[in-house]
C-alpha cells in the first residue's frame, strides 16, 4: 500500500490509478498532460515531462536517474521497465545549422525536431539506454544496458548496441501466461 508521502496523487495528474508510489525526490513537470495505471512505482531523482502528452501504463517501474524528457508524446504501456539512468528524449534541437539551438533561444530562431516514444507491454529498457524521438519499441522487447535506440524495434525481440539491433527472439509464452494469471488474481477471478 502506498503510503500518503509517496501517493502520486499529491501531483496534480490527469489521471492517476491505484497504489501509484512515486518517491520525494522525483521531479514533474506539466502533471496535467500525464496519465498513470496503476501499481506504479518511480524511484528518486526521475525527471518526468509531460510535454504533448505522456501516457504511464499499470505495473510500470521507472527507476532512479531515468529521464523522460523533450516535450513530445510518450507512451508506456502495461509492465514496462525502465531501468536506471534510461532517457527517452522525445525532441531535441536540429543541429544542422537550421536555427540556434538551446533552451534560452526564443522559438521562432530554434529548430526544434519534438515527435513520439512508444513502448510495447513487457518491454524493459537496461541501464543508460537511450530512446530518440519517433521510435517504436515493441511488445517484450528487451533493450540492453547502454544501448542507443535510433529507429523502431520488433516486438519479442533482444536489442542491443549503438544503434540497437536485434541479436535475437525472446520467448513470449510464460510472460504472456503470467500477465494473465496476476490480473485473473487482481480482478478476483484467479
Amino acid at each position: 500500500m502506498t503510503t500518503p508521502d509517496f501517493d502520486g496523487r499529491r501531483f496534480g495528474f490527469r489521471a492517476c490509478g491505484d497504489d501509484v508510489r512515486i518517491y520525494e525526490w522525483v521531479r514533474v513537470l506539466d502533471a496535467e498532460r500525464i496519465d498513470v495505471g496503476s501499481h506504479v512505482v518511480v524511484d528518486d531523482f526521475v525527471f518526468l515531462d509531460g510535454g504533448e502528452s505522456l501516457s504511464i501504463g499499470s505495473h510500470v517501474h521507472i527507476a532512479s536517474f531515468v529521464g523522460i524528457v523533450g516535450g513530445g508524446t510518450v507512451v508506456l504501456e502495461d509492465f514496462v521497465g525502465l531501468a536506471t539512468g534510461t532517457r527517452l528524449v522525445s525532441g531535441t534541437d536540429i543541429m544542422d545549422g537550421s536555427g540556434l539551438t538551446g533552451p534560452t533561444i526564443p522559438d521562432r530562431w530554434r529548430a526544434v525536431r519534438r515527435g513520439s516514444i512508444h513502448i510495447g507491454k513487457h518491454a524493459v529498457m537496461g541501464a543508460n539506454v537511450v530512446v530518440h524521438p519517433d521510435v517504436t519499441i515493441g511488445e517484450g522487447t528487451i533493450v540492453g544496458s547502454q544501448s542507443l535506440v535510433t529507429r523502431s524495434l520488433p516486438p519479442w525481440s533482444i536489442c542491443v548496441g549503438v544503434p540497437a539491433r536485434v541479436v535475437r527472439p525472446r520467448e513470449s509464452k510464460t510472460i504472456t501466461a503470467y500477465e494473465q494469471a496476476l490480473l485473473s488474481a487482481e480482478a478476483g477471478t484467479g
